[in-house]
């Protein structure tokens, strides 16, 4: 097949460290390797700190174009798409990738569909969406008038983003959601895929007694129940040497929340903050550990922690909450899980899967199973049939 489609994708993108930015680069990745596709310019959010680009290969391109909490979004890609001219443009796109501030953040969301309107074929990866968060669980907590605010006016952006000429949302209670406020939108269930890693499994009796987390922590997904977990789990002699490495940073709107907890643990050898993963480090990470523990109170969306945790054979331990049982019913995996806040059940789901390694074994396996049998690159083909107007027989839409 004859390379000819020009794409632009834009979405947060390494080596930046914004959300969503590694499901960009594989998603890139995915697009490059297509005998159809000719060239990839990435669309990128501005760095704070310059620093020397991936090389991904002669197809692909990455001009930084938009700032995050910049009102100008819309303008900056706009111009870069008269600029770069290509056939369609894909966003990969969460409800704050544009900002942390109300209106930046839905400025930007307004995008696709001016992009649409200005001739170019747009497709949107929709990560979350407004409707489908509890804003009790995030920084409006208590605030009831900008709770209805920020509703009101999700509701006005979700339309917006519907006029786009395709959006595909990783969950089905999300399709469901949007089925009834945007019926005659083109809106299909993609999932989101793996990351295809080509890496040998390592067993669980061969790794270390290690549980590991990764996260922008602050908001809603928080350290405060797995922390006062694993101070019980250590209580059972048979545990004494378990240790907990805690990857990521802070969420924007709670600076200085992990380097509070790593004071906290300051003289406690057990427990280590290992700061931001890099793209390179995420197999290692995972790999090295029997668990990964989510200590969420709320979810916003398909989980690219769990994924990531499922294709490298670590067991996950989440909630009983929202997303995580859409994730399970809509893609297989599972793991051990606990009622969310509770420390003692959560030590106790940790404590099962640590002692039980048989049993461990074979929810890491059939977790990688049910992962494998989607790649990215599938997800990659069934854009680009979108895209093309070829048709896809990938999942089910609407």
């Amino acid at each position: 097949m004859t390379a000819s489609l020009r794409l632009a994708f834009v979405s947060a993108f390494p080596p930046g460290q914004r959300t969503l930015n590694e499901y960009g680069l594989h998603m890139v990745r995915a697009f490059a390797e297509r005998d159809d596709v000719a060239e990839i310019v990435v669309l990128a959010d501005l760095l704070e700190t310059p620093l020397a680009e991936l090389d991904l290969g002669p197809k692909v391109r990455v001009s930084r174009v938009w700032g995050f909490n910049s009102p100008r979004v819309p303008v900056q890609l706009l111009r870069a798409l008269r600029r770069e001219c290509p056939d369609a443009v894909i966003y990969n796109l969460q409800t704050a990738s544009f900002g942390d501030r109300e209106v930046p953040a839905a400025l930007g969301l307004l995008t696709p569909a001016l992009s649409r309107l200005m001739g170019w074929k747009s497709g949107i990866i929709a990560h979350n969406i407004i409707a489908g968060m509890d804003l009790e669980t995030t920084i409006l907590k208590g605030q009831r008038l900008r709770q209805a605010v920020v509703r009101t006016a999700g509701a006005i952006v979700t339309r917006a983003m519907a006029m786009a000429n395709y959006m595909t949302v990783t969950l089905g209670s999300y399709l469901d959601i949007l089925r009834q406020s945007v019926p005659r939108a083109d809106i299909s269930l993609v999932p989101h895929g793996t990351f295809e890693t080509g890496r040998p499994w390592i067993g669980h009796e061969n790794r270390p007694m290690r549980i590991v987390t990764m996260g922008k922590f602050g908001t809603y997904k928080k350290l405060g129940t797995l922390l006062a977990a694993f101070d019980i789990l250590r209580e059972d002699p048979d545990m004494a040497g378990v240790e907990l490495v805690i990857g990521g940073t802070d969420h924007p709107n709670t600076p200085g929340y992990v380097a509070g907890c790593a004071a906290d643990r300051a003289g406690d050898p057990g427990v280590v903050f290992h700061g931001y993963v890099a793209e390179e480090g995420v197999a290692e990470f995972f790999e090295t550990a029997r668990l990964a523990v989510f200590d969420y109170e709320a979810t916003t969306g398909s989980s690219g922690v769990m994924h990531q945790a499922a294709s490298h054979g670590t067991v996950p331990v989440f909630p009983r909450i929202g997303d995580f049982v859409d994730l399970v019913e809509d893609e297989g995996l599972t793991g051990a899980n606990f009622a969310p806040g509770n420390a003692a059940e959560m030590a106790a789901a940790m404590a099962e899967m640590l002692r039980n390694t048989t049993k461990a074994e074979t929810i890491a396996r059939q977790n990688q199973l049910a992962v494998d049998s989607l790649p990215i690159s599938e997800v990659a083909a069934w854009h680009i049939a979108k895209l093309t107007g070829r048709g896809s027989k990938l999942v089910s839409s609407h």
